[in-house]
């Protein structure tokens, strides 16, 4: 039996916000369910903007700074204000974007008795018996030379096949087989 409820739009609590659900509405959720004591939480997205932006700007700078000291005229030198600009702008941006993301990022909770999934706009509740535990190896490419590397994934799968979440290597998927394997979780 899969229960769905709206989360609470992100608001903060003594115990804190995790995702738009805060910790305190998945406990509720869990106890309701009866799922027992909780075992991990894990984050089911992410990435790096922040880096990536704060590289461009430090790439941003050099060229930025060239084009302002050099007596190219105004119009290179608006041009080099501009990619000054963008080099401090970018990173500023890119990590206020993060911190703000990061509250809305879907997150895994496992529980001895189900997991709890919280997403912008939900939580659903599945209670191990419901779920199928799938484990697989994945190729996957690196870089543009095309070379491959073997990665390990851990999906849950409602019972009606649809894949509730994947967990790759990054994630201790042997604490949630275990819980899975002793709530009832089926496996193939």
């Amino acid at each position: 039996m899969t229960d769905t409820v709206a989360a609470g739009g992100g608001s903060r609590d003594a115990a804190g916000t995790n995702g738009p659900a805060t910790l305190r509405e998945v406990a509720r959720l869990a106890q309701r369910h009866g799922f027992g004591e909780s075992r991990a939480v894990h984050a089911l997205g992410g990435g790096d903007v922040g880096c990536v932006a704060f590289g461009l700007g430090v790439v941003l700078l050099a060229p930025g700074i060239g084009l302002v000291l050099h007596p190219y005229g105004p119009v290179v030198t608006s041009i080099g204000v501009t990619l000054l600009v963008l080099a401090v702008a970018l990173p500023v941006t890119a990590f206020r974007y993060e911190k703000r993301r990061d509250n809305r990022i879907p997150r895994l909770h496992v529980f001895d008795g189900g997991i709890v999934i919280t997403r912008p706009a939900r939580i659903d509740a599945h209670p191990w018996p419901d779920i199928r535990v799938v484990e697989r190896e994945d190729s996957v490419a690196i870089g543009q030379g095309g070379s491959t590397r073997q990665v390990h994934r851990l999906e849950l799968h409602a019972a009606g096949g649809d894949v509730l979440c994947s967990l790759g290597d990054a994630f201790d998927t042997v604490t949630v087989v275990r819980v899975a394997i002793a709530g009832g979780a089926r496996t193939s």
